[in-house]
């Protein structure tokens, strides 16, 4: 249901013709929706490509005052009548949800600018809605889990003036370690076992490639400052960027799944970087670091198999896990 229909045409008159905002009410909660629009193709490969989708956040917010904290995912979300467990919950504990985006679904945060961008939407959110600016819990599925990591060590190294250190991050089956991501990748496309891998395979080797100087090999400095992992490297700036956050890292390592679907093996799952870089942490004295192992609970929508999925994380328990960090 969207209310005050008037004060919301009177809003668009005053906005860019590129920016759109809606208010909705729903039970209780209220969802603010911003995007600006894109159009066009992102190059991934020779002969892949994407279309760009509209950048901005959709925010949904507690009705009572005042509100606690924030959850942020850096996905497009733009089912504004629609919430699942984890929203839900948090909304429950007076937390707020953001999905913030970029035009790009599959963005790296390659180019500082989209990390700027994402602090941009989350800096504003945090003024308006007079959020706790230390009370933020970072979250992300693969490559969105590769974005949160990001998120921590820009703010850390970069020392930003408007200073986002989240209480918490909770990644999810994340590639983390780029050196052996690209490795994997043009592995799986020389092997050709399965048209998921393959693709995938390409696209990823060439879009690393594309953008951190060639190879592993031509350019291993770069692959390695990267990564918010490297195995190699294990960079103690990095590692200390997360000092003082609670870090969770979950992952389902069925390798007979992955042998059988697409022939890789441990080297071939972001589970190895999830365990080596929650045991760096540990091994430098991070005593909120875990990893959390699933078994049979990762499928993907339509009920199929798959352990590379959102589905192994009690959103539940994630939301109460960073309540009672809130009340620690």
């Amino acid at each position: 249901m969207i209310s005050n229909t008037k004060s919301m045409l009177q809003r668009w008159l005053v906005l860019p013709a590129f920016c759109m905002v809606f208010w909705i009410s729903a039970q209780a909660q209220r969802v603010i929706n911003e995007e600006i629009l894109a159009q066009g193709t992102i190059d991934l490969a020779p002969g892949i490509q994407i279309d760009k989708i509209n950048a901005g956040y959709t925010l949904w917010l507690p009705d009572k005052n005042p509100i606690k904290g924030l959850i942020l995912f850096t996905h497009a979300r733009r089912d504004t009548l629609q919430t699942n467990e984890l929203i839900d919950a948090a909304l429950k504990k007076n937390l707020a949800v953001m999905y913030a985006t970029t035009s790009n679904r599959l963005d790296f945060f390659f180019d500082e600018a989209r990390i700027r961008e994402i602090r941009g939407y989350l800096n504003s959110v945090i003024e308006n809605y007079s959020i706790p600016r230390k009370n933020l819990m970072y979250c992300g599925m693969s490559l969105e889990g590769t974005r949160a990591l990001k998120l921590v060590i820009d703010d850390a190294i970069n020392k930003h003036k408007n200073h986002l250190k989240p209480l918490a991050v909770a990644i999810c089956d994340s590639p983390l370690d780029m050196v052996r991501f690209h490795n994997e990748m043009v592995k799986a496309v020389k092997l050709n076992f399965d048209p998921i891998a393959s693709n995938e395979g390409k696209w990823v080797s060439s879009y690393l490639e594309n953008n951190l100087g060639g190879t592993p090999k031509d350019n291993f400095e770069a692959y390695a400052s990267y990564s918010p992992f490297c195995y190699a490297l294990q960079s103690k700036e990095t590692l200390n960027s997360f000092k003082g956050i609670a870090v969770r890292a979950y992952t389902e390592p069925d390798v007979n799944w992955w042998i059988e679907n697409r022939r890789k093996d441990y080297y071939g799952m972001n589970s190895i970087d999830l365990a080596a870089f929650v045991n760096a942490l540990k091994i430098h004295g991070h005593d909120q670091a875990e990893l959390i192992i699933t078994t049979d609970k990762g499928f993907s929508d339509n009920g199929s198999r798959h352990p590379h999925n959102w589905s192994i994380v009690d959103e539940k328990e994630l939301v109460q896990w960073f309540s009672n960090l809130l009340n620690e």
